[in-house]
């Protein structure tokens, strides 16, 4: 089976886990990491700038794909960080 990455913004900590688990809870600080997208590239929290730049991006996105569900009147969505194009 595959492994997904699973990430804690708090730890900045990288976890490998089975794709089909739906949550995970960092190990070392309790708190639910965040899943990543299985065609990402996750950088090295030791590059600070890199690292807040991409989770600002995927976090970014993530709630755009969400409105984009829920708001009908959204014909069209870009997704340059997935490299995606959704559209209702």
């Amino acid at each position: 089976m595959s492994n997904r990455t699973f990430a804690c913004l708090y730890c900045k900590k990288l976890q490998r886990k089975d794709q089909n688990i739906n949550a995970f809870h960092c190990p070392l600080c309790g708190r639910e990491s965040i899943r990543v997208h299985w065609k990402l590239h996750v950088p090295s929290p030791k590059k600070k700038k890199k690292w807040n730049s991409f989770w600002d991006r995927y976090l970014l996105e993530l709630r755009q794909i969400e409105e984009f569900k829920s708001n009908k009147n959204i014909r069209e969505l870009r997704l340059p960080l997935l490299n995606i194009r959704l559209r209702q």
